[in-house]
């Protein structure tokens, strides 16, 4: 099951991006999750590629208005961006049930979907845009006809949060799987669901 993150920004402002010389300060705002998963490890490659831009990370769960923050660029997870902002496809997302070896084991989840009904659902309450706080677990259990008590479990307003708690074999979190390839390539996390 996935979805689009695209980058938005406003269209006169990467104009001027492009007819300058790359350098001088760039504010970028991006979802917390994000940025800690993804964005913050690939800033040394950014870094060492521009050394003259002078990059300032923000974040929140906020659609906030760029030009008046003076944000020049934001990183969204958005399906229908802005007709007001310049867009470009970022990354597919995808999202997969996750959590530790030791947690899978213990609730014998390995390609047992009915034994999810017996977790910890890990939640981010802030997913998506007019989230309900519970619409991931809801969407994939619906897209894999899976009879879950989506609303039931632990909530955080982060999705990095939900997969550290699932590290930490508190339950079973709704990972991006760009988010959390990392750590299920370093077996600190697995999918237990072959779906």
């Amino acid at each position: 099951m996935g979805a689009k993150i695209v980058a938005g920004y406003p269209e006169p402002e990467i104009l001027d991006i492009k007819n300058q010389e790359l350098s001088g300060t760039l504010t970028l705002y991006s979802r917390p999750s994000i940025a800690q998963c993804w964005l913050v490890p690939a800033l040394g490659d950014f870094t060492r590629r521009y050394p003259s831009i002078s990059l300032t990370v923000l974040t929140g769960n906020d659609n906030v208005n760029l030009q008046r923050a003076g944000i020049d660029l934001a990183i969204y997870f958005d399906d229908a961006p802005s007709a007001q902002l310049t867009h470009h496809f970022l990354m597919d997302e995808e999202i997969l049930p996750v959590c530790s070896p030791e947690y899978a084991q213990r609730h014998a989840l390995t390609n047992t979907v009915i034994n999810l009904c017996h977790c910890t659902l890990l939640h981010d309450r802030q997913a998506w845009s007019n989230d309900s706080g519970t619409d991931e677990w809801h969407s994939w259990a619906q897209h894999y006809a899976v009879n879950l008590p989506t609303s039931s479990g632990i909530g955080f307003d982060r999705s990095d949060l939900a997969v550290i708690a699932a590290m930490n074999h508190i339950g079973v979190a709704m990972g991006r799987k760009r988010l959390v390839q990392k750590r299920l390539a370093s077996g600190e996390l697995v999918a237990p669901f072959a779906i």
